[in-house]
C-alpha cells in the first residue's frame, strides 16, 4: 500500500556524507583557532565540556535526539533544528550545576566547546554563556568544516551503532525515541570522560596535519 512503501522509505537509515576537502584558507582557520588552546589545555584531562555530554555519562534530550537522529530515520518530517531556548535550557540543567561544583582554579582553566550549529552560535546563547562565566578565553573558538574536532561526534557514531545494530529501523517516533533511551543509559561514563580526553590529541594531530582532518 501507499502507506506501507512511505514508512519504508521513511526507515531507509541514510550514509553519511562524505567530508569535504579542505581548502587552504580552511586549514588556516583551523590551526588559528585550535592555538591558543596548546597552553591552556596542559593538564586539564577533564577540562573539557561537550555540549550534549554529561560528565557522568550520556545524557541526551527528546530535542537533541529529534534534530540528532530525526533525519536518519525520518527525513526532514521528523528533523527540527535544536533552537537556542532548548539549549540554554540544556546548559543549565546540565552544564551549570558541574560546572559549578569545580574549584576555582579548574573553572579559570576549564575550555568550553561547542561547534558553529545555529543555536550554539545564537547571540543569546553566548550571552548566556557569558551569565555563567563562560565567555572570551573560556569560549573556544569553532573553526569551521571541522567535525573531526567534535567528540560529540564520535558519541553519536557509538550511539547510533547501537540502535541500528543488526540492520534494526523503526515504524515510529516512539519506537526510536525509546530504542535511543534504552542504548544512551548504556554509554558508560569511561566513555565520555575518553572522548573529551581525547581533545589534546585531537589539537595535537591537527597542527601536526597542518590544519587537514584527523582521525580518532
Amino acid at each position: 500500500t501507499s502507506r506501507c512503501r512511505i514508512l519504508q522509505r521513511l526507515a531507509v537509515m541514510h550514509k553519511p556524507s562524505i567530508r569535504p576537502p579542505l581548502t587552504s584558507a580552511h586549514k588556516q582557520k583551523r590551526l588559528h583557532a585550535v592555538q591558543p588552546w596548546m597552553v591552556q589545555m596542559d593538564g586539564v584531562v577533564d577540562g573539557w565540556w561537550m555540549a550534549t555530554m554529561s560528565p557522568q555519562g550520556c545524557d541526551i534530550s527528546k530535542e537533541v535526539a529529534e534534530s540528532c537522529f530525526g533525519p536518519e530515520s525520518w527525513g526532514e518530517s521528523w528533523s527540527a533544528p535544536l533552537g537556542f531556548l532548548k539549549y540554554v535550557e540544556f546548559l543549565i540543567d546540565h552544564f551549570l550545576p558541574w560546572y559549578k561544583k569545580k574549584n576555582r582554579a579548574f573553572r579559570n582553566k576549564i575550555i568550553f566547546m561547542h561547534d558553529n550549529a545555529p543555536s550554539h552560535a545564537a547571540r543569546n546563547t553566548s550571552a548566556s554563556l557569558a551569565a555563567m562565566g563562560i565567555k572570551e578565553g573560556k569560549l573556544m573558538l569553532w573553526p569551521p568544516s571541522s567535525p573531526d574536532l567534535n567528540p560529540i561526534e564520535n558519541l553519536w557514531s557509538i550511539l547510533k551503532r547501537k540502535i541500528y545494530e543488526g540492520g534494526r529501523q523503526f515504524t515510529s517516533k516512539q519506537q526510536l525515541w525509546e530504542a535511543i533511551l534504552t542504548n544512551c543509559k548504556e554509554i558508560q561514563a569511561e566513555t565520555v570522560q575518553k572522548l573529551t580526553s581525547s581533545m589534546d590529541a585531537r589539537i595535537v594531530k591537527l597542527l601536526s596535519n597542518k590544519g587537514s582532518y584527523v582521525k580518532m
